[in-house]
């Protein structure tokens, strides 16, 4: 198997898996803590990533790899940027949440496809990747498809939900986080289970921080010792890491926007289960919008195998 075809593999397992993390999210009991939930999801992040690190590490290989020099970033501007990229995970773990509440699942799952767009303006800005006009073509009708997604099938601006721009801010976030995290990959400075288990510690950090700045100790006692809020929040951990895991893979083999594009198809996964498993309605607007953005993605997918 070659590279392409891996990170090809593991972009799809990631879309099957963000498929469903809405639908656990949304799952947890109704008491409107998106900030302690995004805290707790993560500490079972970490519960899950930690091990499987410690456990590599004993590998000599994989140690050797993670503490070889690196050819373009010095040790501390390494660890500058992966303490960057983890208050940014925790940011965006917490605006995911709190989305995925105000929006419902489905428009939640399609609102986040905008990634590619975010992902192809940074590749072609911070690491000067030019990209072709069919590229950019599918990309403006994403951002086309966001606006009616958002509108609700009307085109009015003014009817866009601060719940549908902060869902927005999901993949603005991980977009910039990603770009950033492959390339410290490609200059070896970073494996993928570092880069997870760093990544993680450093974002319960923040959310643990915010969580008690916020709503004091009583806020996470509160709902540590709630029982199904804790196996929702485990849950919902041991999903995001498997998809960690399986994307950072991924993308050490094929572009973050090519990766970005793979897992595009997503909402398809979440409607069905929130038709089947929540007996939620769809809308056309959200349909329309997802078949959309599925045939840019396919557009995009495609046109990149033919240059590489």
């Amino acid at each position: 198997m070659n590279s392409q075809s891996k990170g090809i593999q593991l972009s799809l397992l990631c879309l099957l898996i963000l498929g469903t993390l809405p639908i656990i999210a949304t799952s947890r009991t109704d008491d409107g803590n998106a900030l302690a939930f995004a805290f707790w999801l993560s500490f079972w992040q970490l519960a899950f990533a930690a091990p499987v690190y410690l456990i590599q590490r004993k590998n000599a290989r994989v140690a050797g790899a993670m503490h070889q020099s690196t050819r373009a970033f010095s040790k501390i501007h390494t660890w500058a940027l992966v303490v960057l990229t983890g208050v940014l995970f925790g940011a965006a773990t917490f605006a995911y949440v709190l989305a995925v509440d105000l929006t419902g699942p489905v428009t939640f799952a399609v609102a986040v496809q905008a990634y590619p767009l975010f992902a192809l303006i940074w590749e072609a800005l911070f690491l000067k990747r030019r990209k072709s006009t069919a590229e950019i073509i599918f990309t403006v009708v994403i951002a086309a498809s966001m606006v009616y997604l958002g509108t609700q099938g009307t085109w009015h601006l003014a009817t866009i939900s601060s719940g549908f721009w902060l869902a927005l801010v999901v993949p603005l976030l991980w977009s910039i986080a990603h770009v950033i995290i492959k390339e410290l990959m490609n200059a070896a400075a970073i494996t993928p289970s570092e880069v997870i288990v760093t990544r993680v510690l450093i974002a319960a950090l923040f959310l643990g921080f915010a969580c008690l700045l916020v709503q004091g100790p009583s806020g996470l006692l509160t709902t540590g010792t709630s029982w199904k809020f804790q196996w929702i929040a485990l849950l919902m951990g041991f999903a995001y890491y498997l998809e960690l895991y399986f994307w950072f893979t991924a993308v050490k083999y094929i572009d973050v926007s090519k990766g970005a594009s793979i897992t595009a198809p997503a909402p398809v996964v979440t409607m069905l289960l929130a038709l089947v498993l929540l007996g939620q309605e769809l809308h056309g607007y959200q349909i329309t919008a997802l078949v959309l953005v599925v045939a840019c993605v396919f557009g995009l997918i495609r046109f990149g195998r033919k240059i590489r």
